[in-house]
């Protein structure tokens, strides 16, 4: 995901992570637009417009897994990379199967998330 600065939406239930992420992409000179739950990301009007979506899996109301089936379905295109401080194969096995192009484990080292993310 290299060139013209990119839109990328990260979704997390976690305050204190959510800003460090969204301050660390900007700093990498990214768009980053921060989302609370999966449903405050489902409402945003410009989705579209969003070249990759960084989502955590464990979270209340709208897990990441439930979040990836809906964006798969109505923007098939999008990249999905889940983020997770769980260690469950199974979870890792369902979020590649569905469509994710990665799964990471938290913490997240930077050079990671950056790399992820150029990679997609």
């Amino acid at each position: 995901m290299s060139g013209d600065k990119k839109s990328v939406a990260i979704v997390d239930d976690d305050e204190a992570l959510l800003e460090a992420t969204t301050g660390f992409l900007e700093s990498m000179g990214y768009d980053a637009l921060p989302f609370s739950s999966g449903h405050s990301f489902l409402a945003y009007d410009h989705i579209d417009l969003v070249a990759l979506l960084l989502t955590d899996i464990n979270m209340p109301e709208m897990t990441g897994l439930e979040l990836l089936d809906i964006v798969k379905q109505h923007w098939p295109e999008m990249p999905i990379i889940m983020m997770t401080a769980l260690k469950d194969e199974v979870i890792r096995r369902r979020a590649i199967a569905n469509g994710a192009k990665e799964l990471l484990q938290k913490p997240i080292l930077a050079d990671d998330l950056i790399r992820c993310i150029e990679e997609v």
